[in-house]
């Protein structure tokens, strides 16, 4: 780094430390904040009256589920972790150096549970908007909400949202988020477009409800496979003739892969009996549609045979995979003041996976195959419900969905118990059991590239979870899972042949390349995550910690870190007479070394490796937030601890970890 960008960083720290002095000593400190910012009475003052307006609680949020919450517009240190690319707190992930890619699972994520099996290419799904994602609302004057955040090199990131009541019985919502960042490294832009848009009804009468959605998405990421071996040396060398990012070498620079998703979903119901000051009952028949298409591409204008080995097509090519998926579900639904809530439905699934070609090969592969067919076609039914109830303290919730006929058998059963202590503590007991068929993905999967051809027959993924979680309101919140996981399915790495390079010799050269595998032995996996939040005044330490232990494989397939943490030490205070909220402070971050996944941009997964450790290194961050009325700004100074040295640490095989960088954005509501 040169001497004119340290002093241009560190003159950047000083006034960010000069700007939280100031507000530290310059302000008188209030009672007691709780320590994050409140507006339930949204009271705006003026030189000849006052105007108070819709209380917040009046801005209903309701999932796919019809649960309700309501706006939410304070200002905390769970805002704080929730202003990323993802809107949601992160701290299982860690970010790949350029923003919109993916992110390395410091705990393993799952997908929400279906009776289809999952279309694959797992991290670009991690920023998309599946239809348990998508909430419907209900406002009485016009909502809009603002998210923009600055990127990585000639881009930007803009997510805008407007909804409003047309009536009191109609609301409709258009959101839209787009993001272009460039990035440090070559060929490494990313490039998302997400609408979604969505209509409630309510007849006056309550008897006929209605929730739909349609989205459209598309994400895309140009990929360079990660920096070639000579990059790797210069990178970790530390030398300041590459601070500047773009000199070091990749792997190629002419591929790109973009999932391309597009979903129609209602949810409607007839209420045969509505509750009211007479009848704790409501009976209601309902019906949901779900139509689906996505898309994955892979394009490359030249094959890269040393990374991916042998390919049909040495020129320009494009691997392509589609699912389209139709969905009906008829239920009954039942609610009780004092029995609870009783939901049942049938549920019919039609889908269609696949290529547009048949892929033959000379000889048999690791699998048997010769012949790799280009489709999986089929329909699906099942049945399920779920119950819910509280009493006096008591909570409980049972979950069931199981397929009856069709080409998979998935299966779903969760139960939880809960009790309500007092007002500070709750506690709760769950028990989990999922099998889910092999993602489409390991089961057909064809590509220019000779290797990434097969046709699978695993068997089903079976996973039991035991949970527990203890809760005490601003004391501690704990939860224990215990996993046994049979049937683990994950990418690995196979040696192959590929042509020498060499102008000196002609004797063949060998790269690897990824394949499905699948566990036979059981797995216990043992997750303890823990979360408090310390006060002293006008100063908070807030700290999570999670700690993994797996056990039962004798070749490492599970791999994630024993250890992560994540803490932040900041102050909190109205300043300027009252007129912002002010937050200011440092967050570290840590896990463990470990083997973590390797990334395959092809297929868009990642693979077990075990021949590097990665991680042990902290992150560290300076974040100055404040709020404005309804309007959240955000600064950071990003790895703060590479301002004074040049980062050379990696994040997994060839991807290094982010440099130091100025971030900031905002989120602003307005309400009419």
């Amino acid at each position: 780094m040169s001497k004119l960008l340290r002093r241009k960083y560190l003159f950047i720290v000083i006034l960010s430390g000069i700007c939280s002095l100031t507000a530290i000593f310059g302000q008188e400190v209030p009672e007691d904040t709780g320590n994050e910012s409140t507006d339930s009475k949204r009271v705006f003052s003026g030189k000849k009256n006052t105007i108070e307006r819709a209380p917040i609680e009046w801005y209903k949020i309701i999932s796919a589920e019809r649960d309700t919450t309501y706006l939410d517009t304070t200002l905390s240190i769970k805002k704080h972790y929730k202003f990323n690319y993802l809107r949601k707190d992160n701290f299982e992930l860690q970010h790949f150096v350029n923003t919109g890619r993916p992110y390395l699972e410091l705990a393993k994520q799952s997908f929400h549970f279906d009776p289809l099996p999952h279309f694959g290419a797992k991290t670009r799904h991690i920023g998309y908007w599946e239809k348990q994602d998508i909430n419907y609302y209900q406002t009485p004057t016009p909502l809009t909400d603002l998210f923009y955040r600055s990127a990585f090199e000639q881009g930007q990131h803009l997510d805008a949202f407007i909804t409003t009541n047309t009536s009191p019985n109609i609301n409709l919502s258009i959101a839209y988020k787009g993001e272009r960042s460039l990035g440090k490294f070559r060929n490494q832009l990313t490039s998302t477009k997400s609408f979604r848009g969505t209509l409630s009804y309510q007849h006056p009468s309550q008897k006929y409800v209605a929730n739909l959605h349609f989205t459209d998405q598309r994400i895309l990421n140009e990929e360079n496979g990660g920096l070639t071996d000579v990059s790797i040396a210069q990178f970790a060398g530390g030398d300041p003739e590459f601070d500047d990012r773009g000199t070091l070498n990749v792997n190629f620079e002419n591929a790109e892969n973009m999932l391309d998703g597009k979903r129609f979903y209602i949810d409607h119901q007839y209420r045969i009996r509505v509750k009211d000051s007479v009848s704790s009952n409501q009976f209601a028949v309902g019906h949901i549609f779900t139509r689906e298409i996505k898309e994955f591409t892979f394009d490359q204008s030249q094959a890269t045979i040393d990374f991916f080995g042998q390919a049909q097509n040495p020129n320009s090519f494009r691997d392509k995979r589609e699912l389209t998926s139709f969905s009906n579900s008829v239920y009954v639904e039942l609610n009780n003041n004092y029995l609870g809530k009783l939901k049942a439905f049938i549920k019919h699934s039609d889908f269609n996976y696949g290529y547009n070609s048949v892929f033959i090969r000379r000889e048999a592969d690791r699998f048997g195959n010769t012949v790799i067919s280009p489709r999986i076609d089929g329909e699906i039914i099942s049945f399920g419900g779920n119950y819910s109830n509280t009493y006096k303290g008591f909570k409980l919730k049972g979950e069931l969905e199981s397929s009856i006929s069709g080409e998979f058998n998935n299966q779903k059963l969760k139960g939880t118990a809960g009790y309500k202590i007092n007002d500070i503590w709750n506690f709760d007991f769950s028990y989990e059991l999922t099998s889910e068929a092999p993602g489409f993905n390991y089961q057909l999967h064809q590509s220019n590239y000779t290797e990434y051809n097969w046709a699978t027959d695993f068997e089903n993924q079976v996973n039991n979870t035991f949970s527990v979680r203890l809760k005490g309101k601003r004391l501690v919140d704990l939860s224990l899972d215990y996993s046994i996981l049979s049937n683990y399915l994950f990418f690995d790495r196979r040696a192959v042949e590929v042509p020498s390079t060499s102008i000196i010799t002609t004797e063949p050269e060998t790269t690897f390349v990824s394949t499905p595998n699948q566990l036979n032995d059981p797995l216990q996996i043992l997750k303890i995550k823990a979360g408090n939040t310390l006060r002293f005044r006008k100063f908070s330490l807030d700290n999570t910690l999670m700690i993994q232990s797996v056990s039962g494989q004798e070749t490492a397939a599970y791999n994630v870190p024993s250890l992560v943490t994540r803490n932040s030490l900041f102050f909190s205070s109205d300043v300027f007479k009252k007129a912002m909220y002010l937050q200011t402070g440092f967050t570290f971050k840590y896990y463990s070394k470990y083997n973590a996944d390797g990334y395959d941009p092809l297929l868009s997964e990642f693979y077990v490796q075990n021949e590097a450790e990665f991680g042990g290194v902290p992150f560290l961050d300076f974040f100055l937030n404040a709020k404005v009325r309804q309007t959240r700004i955000f600064f950071k100074l990003e790895n703060f601890q590479n301002i004074f040295e040049t980062n050379d640490e990696f994040l997994t095989v060839g991807h290094p970890t982010r440099d130091f960088i100025v971030r900031f954005g905002l989120v602003w509501n307005f309400f009419l």
